[in-house]
């Protein structure tokens, strides 16, 4: 059996990224201080620039860590129900770089199949245990890193298009903050 929990399956990535949109002004108001009204807009964008991104998933495919053990595993038997045999457990770990939280995240194409696995350590692992029966084994987890992959392809679409939308909102929202700091400065001399 395929083992580990669903993966890009618990909330919608969209709505975590609208919500990320939603806080670029708090974002700003909380870094931006008077003593910043010295800055260029710019710079003050740049400096806020990468505190702001989400980043996509980068998953290293092309060197993945393989391990095959000999493992006693919990089973369906038709006649005597849960049984415990001598099988194997199967894994293909990838490491990745980005947020771990999105591999959470529902990007908004999906199917009902979404990839199962395991985050830990900078690792993303797919697997299998169960019987030893090495084609059905290899099938499977060619078919969850076949997932995995349009998974991240459609996540980092989504988290690519907000990523390149931000510097916009960042200035927007750091003009507002300048003319509200600019306002409350001037009132100091009332």
């Amino acid at each position: 059996m395929i083992i580990g929990d669903p993966l890009f399956w618990d909330r919608s990535l969209g709505s975590y990224l609208d919500a990320q949109v939603g806080a670029v002004d708090n974002h700003v108001r909380q870094h931006m201080t008077s003593a910043h009204l010295e800055m260029d807009d710019d710079a003050i964008v740049a400096m806020m620039l990468p505190g702001g991104k989400v980043g996509s998933l980068n998953v290293d495919f092309d060197n993945p860590d393989r391990d095959v053990k000999e493992q006693q595993v919990r089973v369906r038997d038709h006649f005597r129900g849960e049984v415990v045999i001598d099988g194997v457990r199967v894994t293909k770990s990838f490491r990745f770089s980005g947020d771990r939280a999105v591999f959470t995240l529902r990007p908004s194409s999906f199917d009902t199949s979404p990839p199962h696995g395991y985050v830990r350590d900078g690792y993303v692992t797919l697997g299998y245990e169960g019987h030893n029966d090495p084609e059905t084994i290899k099938r499977l987890i060619a078919e969850q890193e076949a997932q995995l992959r349009k998974y991240v392809g459609q996540s980092k679409v989504e988290v690519d298009a907000h990523d390149a939308r931000l510097p916009v909102l960042l200035k927007a929202a750091v003009e507002r903050r300048r003319k509200a700091l600019t306002e409350i400065e001037m009132l100091k001399d009332f």
